[in-house]
């Protein structure tokens, strides 16, 4: 075979698609290994060549020959598993040509995000006979990155994954021995690379590459190692540092592979240091990856993915400001992420996911709108975003998750509406927001996610209605949340979601009972406190639960008064 293994993603998932490329074809067998024989044949020192198509998938209704080709001149097939890829019709393509060729057995699958006990993330033709596949779980809850990327290696090499855990824990017990003294000695060549550059261009060139490969290690995979033992503190200066590096040097004079990596990088240092609220920090970290984003989409105008990386960038910078309250900042980058969003959909219409970041372009210049209290733009931006969905429902009927993201946008616009105290309005749209998920519960009624999204969804009508003083309509809606979460809670008492739902369902039946039968509302009333305060004792951060069981709290105080019979 030419290659060992055609590596099968979506166009979401590219980055974990390039990573697992560098490591499989980097990556050495343990010299023990060597010319033993495995499941899958001799063993050789390397895994060799790995193919991932770089090109834009083709418009047309087939794969390419270039496709289909390497397909049948690879080993193997890695599907690299997401809920973006279980929607890829071009993966459940490659998928089929391969088992077309009676190679089935040589099918690996490593999931990179989605719970394949919850929502599905395996593309279909992987899942046909009803049964999930064994996977290398590469996800911080299921394997982790390590471990998974191991346990693909001995599934493509045919041996034993515990044979092969020993001999790479004994080549890392050697080389944790200098890792200290490598990253010194890599922010010293890093330190050094700018005033070598004018005496030794193509040796600078030369160290610049492998000292971001180091640093992009310690930014990485160490920087991993030590979220784990809770040191993160220690990368703050490697990260300070990357960052004065990356500063200092002129994108024009970089590889697309090194502005590849440094854009990548920063990015990653952005988001830590928004998560520490350092935005300030965060900022020039973003700011630093959009110039190089943007000096590799101008090299290649045609490459799509150069101009999403760079959308992205647009996006994180907007975020920045807007954490700031420098709205007008951040609607100026909001604005060029929408117009980046825009040309991204209209280079490929069959590139579904970036139909998609129109709409979310949309959504977020429709909430920034409504933080500055511009309620009526707010509205007119998140509609926009809402006619794009009911579009693409409309062609894909099937697709839960699409309509998922349709009603999350309804949800939204039904809150904003009952904001601005317009209450027949908001009901309009809770009852819309009620039928998706009735649609959901009739695709997918063993789904408890859009059980626990239609009670939600009555109590939100229950609340206008009761609002709007339409008693009995707010009655109705009451009941049945409550009799589906009654149903949810006695089939797992032990799931606070569902309990939570189940006090706030009990907090309307109290309210509504109030009205002329305060003694037997009070009864409900306490019930309701009662069960909202044990989730509350469970997770008492919980704000939402909170809000509620004060709430109850003072309904009860209420029921107590003499005038409550008049409510």
């Amino acid at each position: 075979m030419r290659y060992r293994a055609f590596l099968s993603y979506s166009h979401n998932d590219a980055h974990w698609a390039r990573w697992l490329l560098r490591r499989l074809e980097s990556w050495r067998v343990p010299k023990r290994l060597v010319g033993t024989h495995g499941r899958a044949g001799a063993i050789p020192a390397r895994l060799g060549a790995v193919f991932r198509d770089r090109d834009e998938l083709p418009t047309a209704g087939d794969l390419s020959s270039t496709i289909r080709e390497a397909l049948s001149e690879s080993d193997a097939l890695v599907v690299i598993c997401s809920p973006a890829a279980a929607r890829s019709q071009w993966v459940d393509a490659e998928v089929r040509a391969f088992m077309a060729q009676e190679r089935a057995e040589r099918i690996f699958c490593f999931i990179v995000e989605g719970d394949p006990s919850v929502d599905n993330c395996f593309p279909p033709a992987t899942i046909e006979d009803g049964r999930i596949p064994l996977a290398a779980d590469a996800r911080p809850e299921g394997d982790g990155k390590d471990r998974a990327f191991l346990k693909l290696v001995a599934g493509l090499l045919g041996v034993g994954y515990d044979a092969l855990v020993q001999r790479e824990q004994q080549r890392r017990n050697r080389r944790l021995a200098a890792v200290t003294a490598a990253a010194l000695a890599g922010m010293t060549i890093t330190s050094g690379l700018a005033i070598t550059a004018h005496v030794a261009r193509n040796d600078a060139q030369r160290r610049q590459s492998q000292a971001e490969d180091l640093l992009g290690f310690m930014l990485g995979d160490l920087r991993k190692k030590l979220t784990t033992v809770g040191r993160l503190d220690l990368m703050r200066s490697v990260d300070d540092k990357a960052t004065t590096y990356f500063a200092e040097l002129d994108p024009r004079d970089l590889s697309d592979r090194a502005l590849e990596e440094q854009a990548r990088s920063l990015t990653g240092i952005g988001q830590v240091r928004m998560e520490e609220t350092k935005y300030p920090e965060a900022m020039r970290a973003f700011q630093q990856a959009y110039a190089r984003t943007t000096a590799l989409a101008a090299r290649d105008p045609s490459n799509g993915q150069r101009l999403f990386d760079r959308a992205q960038a647009e996006y994180w910078i907007g975020n920045v400001a807007w954490q700031q309250d420098k709205f007008d900042e951040a609607e100026r980058w909001l604005q060029r992420y929408r117009a980046s969003a825009e040309q991204l959909a209209a280079r490929d219409r069959s590139n579904f996911d970036w139909q998609k970041e129109v709409a979310y372009a949309h959504q977020n210049l429709a909430i920034l709108a409504d933080a500055r209290g511009d309620h009526e733009g707010a509205e007119r931006a998140m509609k926009r975003g809402l006619a794009l969905f009911h579009g693409w429902v409309e062609q894909r009927p099937n697709d839960t998750q699409l309509r998922s993201e349709e009603a999350t946008v309804v949800s939204w616009l039904g809150t904003n509406a009952e904001g601005q105290e317009r209450y027949a309005d908001a009901e309009t749209w809770f009852t819309a927001l009620l039928a998706s998920y009735d649609t959901l519960r009739r695709q997918e009624p063993d789904n408890a996610t859009w059980r626990k999204d239609w009670v939600d969804a009555q109590l939100l009508v229950t609340q206008t209605r009761f609002k709007r003083g339409d008693l009995e309509g707010a009655r109705k809606s009451s009941e049945a949340a409550n009799r589906l979460a009654d149903t949810q809670v006695a089939h797992d008492p032990s799931n606070r979601v569902w309990s939570s739902q189940q006090g706030i369902a009990r907090y309307w039946r109290a309210e509504l009972m109030g009205i002329g039968q305060p003694r037997q509302a009070m009864t409900v009333a306490q019930d309701a406190e009662r069960t909202l305060a044990a989730v509350v004792a469970a997770e008492p951060t919980n704000q939402r639960v909170v809000t509620w069981l004060e709430r109850t709290r003072e309904l009860q105080k209420e029921l107590t008064t003499p005038t409550v019979a008049t409510r």
